[in-house]
């Protein structure tokens, strides 16, 4: 069986990441296996190495180290690639990555094989236009966000479902997250933890002023537009934690769910529930977890 084709990322900002990196560079090279480095991870050991949006050109799999922001800024950058992400987690086990640095070492030989599980993530797109001036955000896995930010006033957001009014919602914000992002900003809200691989969106309220204003959740298939209304104020707009500015009144942005997705490696062994588990301290152990 002819071995995978690998691209090495590492976050070199995190703990451990560059001793992680000699080690992975050290056992490829040992059992002479090809890699590519991605330039800036090159430059740390003195190499020379390719951008990440040419990874998804040269390479049948991307090894990550860093956390789940590394990983969603690497989705960012070979979106709309379908090659698989793979995440070594320098710190505790992430909802995105797969393993941690102890264990990348011993899993390495299936991995090359193509052993692991690939979960297919869906990504939301937005298209907008703030002070006539049109945009279009392509890729966004775990949420786009509108809130009030440093304004003092509550956020007023006229939502639409498939052009049928929703409702007016006066709170703090809204976050329309992924199945991906359920458990990220979208759980502070209170909404609902989704499976990762569902084919749906959901729409959270943060601190409505009404209160039976709820989580909402939506097929992939439906497309949602925001609109600031006359006499409402600025409202910031983030996708991903990234900060992409100010909708003012008149303004609007259409979010709906892309056909493309973004692939994640997971060891085959390793469900969604385990890691619920380990990161939300839920009671309940298996021979699994213990091990």
């Amino acid at each position: 069986m002819s071995l995978l084709r690998v691209g090495l990322f590492v976050n070199k900002e995190k703990r451990g990441a560059f001793e992680l990196l000699l080690e992975l560079v050290e056992y490829f090279n040992k059992e002479k296996i090809a890699f590519i480095l991605e330039d800036s991870t090159a430059r740390l050991i003195g190499q020379r190495g390719i951008s990440i949006s040419r990874f998804s050109e040269e390479v049948d799999l991307i090894l990550v180290a860093g956390g789940d922001g590394t990983i969603i800024r690497i989705a960012h950058e070979i979106f709309p690639s379908p090659v698989p992400i793979l995440g070594v987690n320098t710190g505790s086990l992430g909802f995105l990555t797969a393993v941690s640095r102890e264990e990348i070492l011993p899993q390495l030989p299936k991995i090359l094989q193509g052993r692991f599980r690939k979960s297919p993530r869906m990504v939301l797109k937005a298209v907008g236009s703030a002070y006539g001036n049109n945009f279009e955000i392509p890729c966004s896995l775990n949420d786009i966000v509108l809130f009030r930010g440093a304004y003092s006033h509550m956020a007023t957001i006229d939502v639409f479902a498939q052009g049928n009014l929703v409702t007016e919602f006066q709170s703090d914000g809204l976050v329309v997250s992924t199945p991906t992002g359920s458990t990220a900003y979208a759980l502070s809200t209170g909404g609902p933890i989704v499976m990762p691989e569902s084919e749906v969106f959901t729409l959270n309220p943060i601190c409505p002023h009404t209160l039976t204003n709820r989580s909402l959740v939506f097929p992939e298939e439906v497309t949602l537009r925001f609109s600031i209304p006359l006499g409402g104020g600025p409202v910031r707009l983030e996708y991903d934690g990234i900060a992409y500015g100010d909708l003012h009144p008149g303004d609007w942005l259409e979010i709906e769910a892309s056909p493309k997705k973004v692939i994640l490696g997971f060891l085959e062994e390793r469900n969604f529930f385990e890691i619920l588990r380990r990161k939300l301290r839920w009671s309940g152990a298996t021979v699994e977890d213990n091990a």
